[in-house]
């Protein structure tokens, strides 16, 4: 016998045995429910079950078609507002420029009608200022 062994059956009877574990109460299963008989025999068909991933896929993609719809829409909003705002700010830029252009031409039109009708402005010095007190 090898030393092994020899150890091997030395602890073996020495060796205090395992306790025992007990085995838990199995727990009562519920009573199965009675299948209905089908009308139609062994052949009968089964009615398919409405699937939600057949139905769910086409709703998620109509909805995200919907959203890049409202997206897309409102963007091109945003851009026609934007060509409208520009627009706008090209009209008052050309108001202003022909106001300024309008202005000028009026004060020509009546520097000239106060030469011709001589209404010229006399110089600082030649004006001399009435007292309202004197009787």
């Amino acid at each position: 016998m090898s030393t092994r062994a020899a150890a091997r059956t030395r602890s073996a009877a020495t060796a205090r045995p395992a306790p025992v574990r007990q085995r838990p109460a199995a727990r009562p299963r519920p009573a199965a429910r009675p299948r209905p008989a089908s009308r139609g025999g062994a052949r009968a068909r089964t009615r398919p079950r409405l699937r939600l991933g057949l139905l769910a896929i086409p709703l998620i993609a109509l909805a995200l078609g919907g959203i890049v719809w409202v997206n897309v829409a409102k963007l091109s909003l945003t851009n026609s507002t934007g060509q409208a705002i520009e627009r706008a700010r090209s009209v008052e830029a050309e108001t202003a420029r022909l106001k300024a252009r309008l202005d000028q031409r009026e004060a020509n039109v009546i520097r000239s009608a106060q030469k011709r009708l001589g209404m010229e402005t006399p110089a600082n010095e030649s004006l001399t200022p009435l007292d309202a007190r004197t009787p």
